[in-house]
């Protein structure tokens, strides 16, 4: 049977990133997907059974457990500013609703160039326009405050940031987000803060845009502080006008989060659920400093360069001798080590091989034993 998609749909393929997932075969090394390989935090799950075993499960209000959005709310300074608060399955919708609520056709919305691949394709989704601001490789993919200003223009709907970024790891600084700020200050346009990695941090935390802009919506969740992915718990944070349209869309796209990832997503926020976020960062910087020392050590004949990440758990290796990133990314394939070619995050990124060490010590070191291979 001949389907043609609606219109919407035109030109969007599964991501660079699941397509090479899918193609790896069977005992490949999984340097790729972005998902930590920790279990979730014992009183997370704990809670999540008590929940299932001892209380009924309904659907929850479309925003969330009132609870919940107090907690979140709280995290951002207080609590009683719960209405700010949309829970969301998952940080991905957060995104999809706050772009399909904000873009209309012919909208710009600026991206970061490289950024996370769902960025240009949900924009295209809505009927927006994608332009990419740099954070040129050449700066070691730090933020360029003259080509972002250049590309702020009367069409800029939104500009989405992310810090720390997918896929380079690096961090927006408080003078960035000031420059960010300064230049929309007279502006209506939004700034979507992507803040799904703001607590896998190795240096110090780091600022949010919500902190220097006032008209900011911030996305975020427990996918990747709490080892959550499979939970789909995330949130939009902002002024409460903005996010009430946003809970209309998430109604009729999903009704409710789980009720029970959210009754579990509390035990987060306890002591015990912080405690347990801040071990898994002292975990992640342990394996980002042991894939810094196996690439000096295994990859030294080759003198590659890599930028060592502020936050989250991907570091960039310039494979730029020999070849594109894609090609490399499938050969690689042939030795059975998972990567994903920076081109599929923009062209800036062309080059550069983005590594996840969100795995343990003893796959970090194959994995880039079989790069080594790569001749």
């Amino acid at each position: 049977m001949t389907f043609t998609p609606a219109q919407r749909l035109a030109g969007i393929e599964k991501s660079a990133i699941r397509q090479i997932y899918d193609r790896a075969p069977a005992g490949s090394i999984n340097l790729g997907l972005g998902e930590p390989d920790f279990s979730t935090p014992t009183v997370i799950r704990d809670e999540a059974a008590r929940f299932i075993t001892q209380e009924k499960i309904r659907y929850t209000p479309n925003a969330g457990l009132l609870e919940l959005r107090r907690a979140i709310a709280g995290y951002y300074g207080d609590a009683a500013k719960f209405e700010s608060v949309c829970v969301t399955n998952g940080s991905q919708e957060a995104l999809f609703v706050a772009l399909m609520a904000l873009i209309d056709p012919g909208d710009e919305v600026l991206l970061p160039d490289p950024g996370f691949v769902a960025y240009p394709a949900i924009v295209r989704m809505a009927g927006g326009i994608p332009v990419f601001y740099k954070l040129p490789a050449a700066k070691n993919f730090a933020f360029d405050a003259d080509d972002f200003q250049r590309q702020v223009t009367a069409k800029t709907r939104a500009v989405i940031v992310i810090s720390p970024s997918n896929p380079t790891g690096r961090v927006l600084q408080p003078a960035d987000l000031q420059v960010i700020a300064q230049t929309l200050q007279d502006s209506e346009t939004l700034v979507i803060a992507d803040e799904i990695y703001r607590e896998l941090y190795f240096n110090s935390r780091p600022a949010s845009m919500a902190d220097f802009y006032s008209r900011t919506l911030v996305i975020s969740g427990l996918s990747k502080s709490h080892a959550m992915t499979g939970w789909r718990l995330g949130w939009v944070y902002g002024d409460p006008e903005i996010v009430r349209h946003l809970v209309v869309l998430h109604q009729y796209a999903t009704t409710c989060a789980s009720a029970v990832s959210q009754r579990a997503a509390l035990a987060a926020f306890t002591d015990e659920g912080r405690a347990a976020a801040e071990n898994l960062r002292a975990e992640l910087r342990a394996r980002r400093d042991f894939l810094v020392e196996q690439i000096d050590a295994q990859l030294a004949e080759f003198k590659l360069n890599r930028i060592i990440p502020d936050g989250a758990f991907y570091l960039m290796l310039d494979i730029s001798s020999f070849g594109k990133s894609f090609e490399i990314a499938e050969r690689l394939l042939d030795n059975k080590v998972i990567t994903i070619p920076g081109a599929a995050f923009g062209e800036e990124a062309e080059g550069w091989l983005r590594l996840s060490f969100a795995t343990d010590f003893d796959t970090i070191r194959e994995g880039v034993r079989r790069i080594k291979q790569l001749r």
